[in-house]
This record gives structure tokens, C-alpha cells and sequence, in this order.
């Protein structure tokens, strides 16, 4: 298959709750942007197409911002269940429209542009291979998906996991080193939030 970079989705996991924070993540705010925003500009500046986000909690909302930055939303309703059910919900959506999706968490906003260029140019360098970013040893997010294990992914039971699967296939991973800090740096409380300068927590319930 003759990769394009065009061919690649972008899949936006943004179906959790939120409760450290009071709402869900793709809502809170860093660098004058809402989270989603900042994410799907990276993406759109990476040219993956399509792009789109999985939503659960405060589906309203993010359908909303989804409509108002042009790209698609799916409605995940078995959101609690937790995030697999989010990952299978994005790429069932997706199907055969794209030769890979690279998967990205809301919760994780400050992953450079460059990142999202970087992987994507190992993925087309490396067919059917899962690539993923690495800083100081450690593994990150976002991760780039080929064909083959999209389709495992959505045949795969509920309470399977995206690293269950690539334990399974460790043989096809790559990992893109990178500099970027962005990739290991993911937001679940009020004080991650302001200690990178973010705002916006605490509304449901207040």
C-alpha cells in the first residue's frame, strides 16, 4: 500500500469525565486555546485526515467545540466502560478511509506539532508498524496505528486494552525518539493544570 500523509486519521480520545478537574478534559483551557483545539491544530498542521474525537461525558459540549473547528465527533456510549471502548468507537468510525490512525488523549495537549510530523514520517517509513514516541526511555503518546491492528482492535472483547494488543505485537513496534516532554506530560488534576499554566477545572458541580 502507497502510504500518503493524507491518508493517516486523527483520532481524538476525549470520552472520560474529568472528575479531578469538574469537567471533561477537552473543555479545559492552556495557551488561550481549549485542549481540543490545541490538539486537532496539531493534527491539521500534521495533515492527518480525517480528524475527530470520541466523546462520552459532556457530549454536548465537545460536540459543540467539534463542530465549531470542523472536524467529526463520535459518540461513544459506552464511555464508562473506559477508554478501549473510546479507541474502538473511533476507529470502527474511521474504517477503511484511512491507511493508519494516530490516536492522541486529550489529557495530553502540550505534545508539540513536531511530534505529530515525526511519528508520522516513521509510519510511513516503517509499513505496518506501530509507532510510538519515546523520551529519556520512556514511552508516550500519541501512538500510530496500522491497518492490521485497527482491525484487531475492533474485533478485539471490551475488556481488552491497546497495550494488551501490543504486548501481543511488541515485534511491530517502533519507537520514534523525540525531545519532546509533551508526550509523557498528560493533565488529570487542578494543580497539573495550573502548574502548566492551564485553567478552566472545577465547574460541574460547583
Amino acid at each position: 500500500m502507497n502510504l500518503k500523509r493524507g491518508t493517516v486519521a486523527g483520532v481524538i480520545l476525549a470520552a472520560g469525565e474529568g472528575t479531578r478537574v469538574g469537567k471533561n478534559k477537552a473543555l479545559l483551557e492552556i495557551e488561550g486555546m481549549k485542549f481540543i483545539e490545541k490538539i486537532a491544530r496539531s493534527l491539521r498542521s500534521a495533515e492527518c485526515r480525517p480528524i475527530l474525537v470520541v466523546g462520552g461525558a459532556d457530549a454536548e459540549a465537545v460536540r459543540e467545540e467539534a463542530g465549531r473547528l470542523g472536524i467529526g465527533f463520535v459518540m461513544n456510549d459506552d464511555w464508562r466502560l473506559g477508554q478501549f471502548s473510546s479507541l474502538k468507537a473511533g476507529i470502527s468510525h474511521v474504517g477503511s478511509v484511512a491507511a493508519g490512525v494516530l490516536v492522541t488523549l486529550v489529557d495530553h495537549p502540550l505534545v508539540a506539532e513536531e511530534t505529530y510530523r515525526l511519528l508520522l514520517e516513521a509510519f510511513f517509513s516503517s509499513p505496518g508498524k506501530i509507532v510510538i514516541p519515546s523520551h529519556g526511555g520512556r514511552r508516550g503518546h500519541p501512538v500510530v496505528i496500522p491497518p492490521k491492528i485497527m482491525e484487531e482492535i475492533v474485533r478485539s472483547p471490551g475488556d481488552s486494552t491497546l497495550r494488551i494488543i501490543m504486548r501481543k505485537h511488541r515485534n511491530l513496534i517502533v519507537e520514534q525518539e523525540v525531545t519532546d516532554i509533551g508526550i509523557l506530560t498528560d493533565i488529570d488534576t487542578e494543580e497539573e493544570l495550573k502548574r502548566v499554566g492551564g485553567r478552566g477545572g472545577r465547574t460541574r458541580g460547583d
